[in-house]
């Protein structure tokens, strides 16, 4: 889950996402815990199922997510629909998810749907580009902020955005060299690592690697990466890649929240959940 995701993260939006789950479609009453649950954290417990590869069930927990947390949820389908992850891939269906996030408020959807019309061969609109950066960006999104100053300057491309334009028409190889490359440079690009990491976490692109991505996550978080941070927080909450240890996941979600990743916000705000 990327942006406001890794509930995001993926990108933070290019999610990079496993391609099995443990849970039959349509056939799982939702447990009344998480019914019971609100909306922000509905949103951390369907993004933990997710992270133990329990796609059907986060997928069902994000169909019925409502009120604040709906846009959200809306994001978090979407890539699923984008990677074909317990659901046909449906390229149509994941920017209308994507959309409808974007327009009930989602900051990282309207990013997503700027990088998708920047690069994406399919949707390539210059203008469709610019009106959602410029949505991201009025939203405080600085990534998005830089995007929209390369687009209307011509300026040299952030190299995190040749990646998604590599991810976005399925060149995976070249997208993995390329962030190998940035991780490994002097000082290391931490969102590239953090990329990395996420694909480790779902094998793709590389063989799956929990320990590897867990390393890498450690890694981006100790050197100040929020999504990292956040992402290190659920590994140590669910036991998945780190031994489970709530005090070390209250640690770094406080250390994500302490630079206004709004995952972690969210989550802080409802303490009691």
């Amino acid at each position: 889950m990327m942006k406001t995701l890794p509930v995001s993260m993926f990108f933070t939006a290019l999610l990079f996402f496993a391609s099995t789950g443990c849970y039959a479609a349509d056939s799982i009453e939702l447990p009344q815990e998480f019914l019971d649950a609100r909306p922000s954290h509905q949103l951390y417990m369907a993004y933990a199922e997710f992270k133990m590869g329990h796609h059907d069930l986060a997928r069902q927990m994000w169909q019925s997510i409502g009120g604040s947390g709906r846009s959200e949820a809306l994001f978090n389908l979407a890539n699923l629909y984008i990677q074909g992850v317990g659901v046909n891939k449906d390229p149509q269906r994941a920017m209308q998810l994507y959309r409808q996030s974007a327009e009930t408020g989602s900051r990282a959807a309207a990013y997503q749907l700027g990088l998708i019309y920047l690069h994406s061969a399919e949707y390539q609109n210059r203008d469709q580009a610019r009106h959602w950066l410029t949505v991201a960006a009025l939203d405080g999104d600085s990534d998005a902020a830089q995007q929209l100053a390369n687009l209307n300057n011509d300026d040299p491309a952030d190299p995190l955005s040749r990646v998604e334009s590599l991810l976005v028409n399925g060149d995976a190889d070249q997208a993995l060299q390329l962030l190998h490359t940035l991780a490994t440079a002097t000082p290391p690009d931490n969102r590239a690592i953090t990329r990395l990491a996420w694909l480790y976490e779902s094998g793709l692109a590389v063989e799956q690697d929990i320990t590897r991505a867990a390393e890498l996550f450690a890694q981006a978080a100790e050197a100040g990466n929020a999504e990292a941070q956040y992402a290190l927080s659920v590994m140590y909450q669910t036991g998945v890649g780190q031994p489970q240890d709530s005090q070390l996941a209250a640690q770094w979600l406080q250390r994500s929240a302490a630079q206004s990743y709004q995952p972690a916000l969210d989550k802080l705000a409802n303490p009691a959940d």
